[in-house]
């Protein structure tokens, strides 16, 4: 849940689709000295097809914030000829929230969790349009969202939804696991982060993986991801917490550069925004940081942390989800 606001995001109810002329309305951006126009306006033939016989066509799909029973936010898409059409296949996105409930994190939470729901469909991207003098353009920039096309006073952005590779299957990792995972973490380390730890370095971090009370221990205050290739072998595994701590994130030596790690850290970010986590943070080695850095993660600090018995170098890094 979120720290400050008790809301859960799920689909509009089809009793509901009512409720979409009052986000339409406060969608509406209003610059700073103007005055706001009648609620009337969402009648008008540009503004009512975003929300006309809403639920009624394929693409059509809604999630809302859910505040203790109170519609507070929502998100919407559907394929028509707006101001952010691209093409016949491209969903447009249109959000809001009431005032009240800006800028505590649900709309980022919204807008992710309505591009995982797309992807997950099949769409290859999604689109939208903004005032350019509106504070939006800056979330929608931070979610991925690139400007595709603009005029004199609006941007029409869109983001990418890629397909993840579909050989990996994706299961919960259980104490059963636990000599798989060792043999991974081992091979990982010694293998791949040799390239930016010394050999000293490398052999005691491995050691961390030697003892299975300590991974029991991990086990069950981590909900721990593994992915499999298509004869059911471990390639890599990672996992979270319902704090946003992101504990672990190794790949196979053999399936680096394989989009192993882009499929795991997509279902531990998901699992996090499902339990309403905010941030993400994580201990990055200096291997991994380019990729991490890749998908939005930023260093908060540079230091050292004890592996067994010596201190390596490595990074705290968060995302705001």
């Amino acid at each position: 849940m979120n720290k400050t606001i008790n809301y859960k995001i799920r689909p509009l109810c089809q009793d509901e689709s009512s409720l979409l002329k009052d986000f339409l309305y406060e969608a509406i951006f209003i610059p700073e000295g103007m005055e706001a126009p009648s609620r009337d306006v969402v009648n008008l033939p540009e503004l009512k097809l975003y929300v006309e016989h809403f639920g009624t066509k394929e693409d059509d799909f809604c999630l809302v914030a859910d505040c203790e029973g109170k519609v507070v936010g929502a998100v919407w898409v559907r394929i028509m000829n707006d101001y952010g059409h691209i093409d016949d296949q491209t969903p447009s996105l249109s959000i809001a929230l009431y005032k009240e409930y800006r800028n505590k994190g649900i709309g980022s939470h919204l807008m992710n969790e309505m591009t995982e729901l797309l992807r997950k469909k099949g769409y290859k991207r999604v689109s939208l349009s903004v005032q350019k003098a509106n504070r939006a353009v800056h979330l929608y920039l931070k979610l991925r969202f690139k400007v595709a096309k603009e005029t004199m006073d609006e941007f029409i952005m869109t983001k990418e939804l890629s397909q993840l590779n579909p050989q990996y299957k994706l299961l919960p990792l259980e104490d059963k696991d636990i000599p798989e995972m060792q043999e991974l973490f081992r091979s990982t380390v010694l293998n791949v982060n040799i390239r930016h730890y010394t050999k000293e370095e490398v052999e005691d971090w491995a050691s961390c993986g030697d003892s299975v009370e300590h991974l029991k221990e991990l086990l069950s205050h981590n909900h721990f991801i593994g992915a499999f290739d298509e004869a059911s072998r471990m390639v890599g595994f990672s996992s979270m917490n319902k704090d946003g701590y992101l504990h672990s994130m190794f790949v196979h030596k053999d399936w680096q550069g394989k989009g192993v790690a882009t499929q795991l850290l997509s279902e531990v970010e998901h699992i996090a925004r499902q339990w309403g986590v905010a941030e993400i943070t994580s201990e990055v080695s200096l291997t991994a940081r380019p990729f991490f850095e890749k998908k939005g993660y930023e260093i908060v600090k540079m230091q050292k942390h004890r592996a067994n018995k010596l201190e390596l170098t490595n990074f705290i890094m968060r995302k705001l989800l």
